[in-house]
């Protein structure tokens, strides 16, 4: 990529990563600027910043928005991006950065920056998911995990990093009920207490859910667990692991291009997370957009 009188809308969440990168921030920026880029800096101050400003950058006429920031940034970064002809280049500097992994992109914040100089990167295109109206590059996790993401402290997220997910997600399975719900696609219907809907193979650092998803095969890999007991709970997420659980009797896994999550019981309200932010809660359909994200990747 050249980076000569190229103009980009830098995004940045000074708090990323519980604000350990916070110093880089500026050396990101300089290192940009030596890459010929016209750099515009745009601070997020608070949720849904991050989205209103890639879409006035959009509206602008920016060659390229960069997020700097964790998997939150991005994915409302991604929100003011999909569908248009702008591309994001992923700088990452959260907690785990997840759909960085899950592009090859560098982790570490001057070797991703060094993607956007000479011939380390390339533009190419990914699908996304869509829930409700909030778009996903990871993953919707419907039921226990959007809890977890509802009830997770964030000086626990800074603390204990990726553990914390797992020790905030026994404590919310210890105190809270999850209602019964029905995915209903042309495929097939299911029911069950907790779904996740993959666009990407990666759901956390260590393991994922949908292991079989295809960024780029225009569907969404569907995964549903179909009994709450206490066994059944930690056998899911230990077998996640290894790629174990998807064959399990319990366990329900196919691919759609899209299907209408709901709740048996009325009353009884689900919460959705997207890319480990709160989405909102059932009734909720969930589909794929195909190549709606340009992406800069190695």
């Amino acid at each position: 990529m050249n980076g000569a009188g190229t103009r980009i809308a830098a995004i940045f969440n000074p708090h990323s990563g519980g604000g350990g990168y916070r110093r880089d921030v500026p050396l990101i920026f300089a290192a940009l600027r030596g890459l010929g880029y016209q750099v515009e800096e745009l601070q997020t101050e608070e949720p849904g910043d991050a989205t209103r400003l890639a879409r006035e950058a959009v509206a602008a006429g920016f060659d390229l928005v960069a997020a700097v920031g964790g998997d939150g940034t991005v994915n409302e970064t991604i929100n003011g991006l999909a569908c248009s002809d702008v591309p994001l280049a992923i700088i990452p500097t959260g907690t785990v950065n997840v759909l960085a992994m899950e592009l090859g992109i560098p982790l570490d914040p001057p070797d991703a920056v060094r993607l956007l100089g000479g011939d380390a990167g390339h533009i190419s295109w990914i699908d996304l998911g869509l829930a409700g109206d909030r778009y996903f590059g990871l993953m919707a996790g419907v039921g226990m995990d959007a809890a977890v993401v509802a009830s997770l402290h964030p000086a626990m997220k800074k603390a204990l990093k990726e553990a914390a997910f797992a020790v905030q997600g026994l404590a919310t399975y210890l105190t809270h009920e999850e209602p019964l719900i029905r995915v209903t696609s042309e495929e097939r219907t299911v029911e069950g207490y907790f779904a996740v809907f993959g666009n990407s193979s990666n759901y956390g650092g260590a393991f994922g859910i949908t292991p079989l998803a295809d960024m780029r095969d225009g569907l969404l890999d569907v995964c549903v667990l179909k009994d709450k007991s206490f066994v059944s709970t930690v056998w899911y997420w230990t077998a996640a692991l290894i790629n174990a659980h998807i064959k399990h009797p319990k366990v329900e896994y196919f691919r759609t291009e899209s299907a209408r999550i709901t709740t048996v019981e009325d009353g009884k309200e689900v919460l959705v997370q997207t890319d480990g932010e709160l989405a909102g809660s059932l009734p909720m359909e969930c589909k794929v957009v195909p190549r709606a994200l340009r992406v800069v990747v190695p």
